[in-house]
């Protein structure tokens, strides 16, 4: 199922010649992943789906994430594919520690702003394994709602938009389109679970 969805979102990256596709770094194995977390001091338990991720494609060029506009390497609305490192980075970072909500959150994606797309890695919790968002700047949302059901649903709602045209390129642009109202709708309809569309409904 996971392979399926890789493969299926590369397919739809190339279908929209997102330049996503060339910054795109090679996947690492489970043991640098391993490697990688204890050295830098990350005692949280990762989930399998985050290591099948990095497995496939370690995140975004780090360079191209420094260097270039956010848009021209988002994979969809605010959120950047971040590598382990940047991850890591962002973990520890003073966004994400100085906050109590953020305990047992491990981010995957970002804009380089302030807004995250985090993993919950707490086991017994209410939203195990669901994608959390912190918005940089939004009067609903006080820290993080639930947004994807799961990392296997993020990945199955971003390959939607591709496919059914919420997400684009205009030609001779590198930065990613949205189609707002097509995009609410899919993230609504394929993540049932998720709190976020229930906090825009009653604001």
């Amino acid at each position: 199922m996971v392979d399926k969805l890789y493969d299926q979102l590369l397919k739809e990256l190339e279908k929209a010649r997102s330049p996503v596709l060339s910054y795109l770094q090679p996947g690492i194995s489970r043991p640098i992943i391993d490697e990688t977390l204890i050295k830098n001091n990350i005692e949280l338990s990762i989930p399998d789906e985050v290591y099948s991720l990095y497995q496939w494609r370690n995140g975004v060029d780090d360079d191209a994430i420094t260097s270039m506009p956010s848009g021209e390497v988002e994979l969809f609305r605010l959120a950047t594919f971040d590598s382990l490192g940047i991850s890591i980075q962002n973990y520890q970072g003073p966004d994400l520690q100085n906050y109590t909500w953020a305990k047992g959150l491990f981010p995957l994606f970002d804009n380089g702003l302030g807004d995250y797309y985090l993993i919950d890695t707490k086991e017994g919790s209410d939203t195990y394994k669901m994608i959390m968002y912190h918005p940089a700047s939004n009067p609903y949302i006080q820290g993080i709602a639930s947004v994807f059901d799961s990392l296997d649903a993020c990945l199955a709602t971003v390959v939607e938009c591709y496919r059914r045209k919420a997400y684009y390129y205009l030609p001779d642009s590198p930065y990613l389109e949205i189609d707002p109202k097509l995009e609410k709708n899919l993230w609504e309809e394929m993540n049932p679970k998720s709190e976020y569309y229930k906090i825009l409904k009653n604001s």
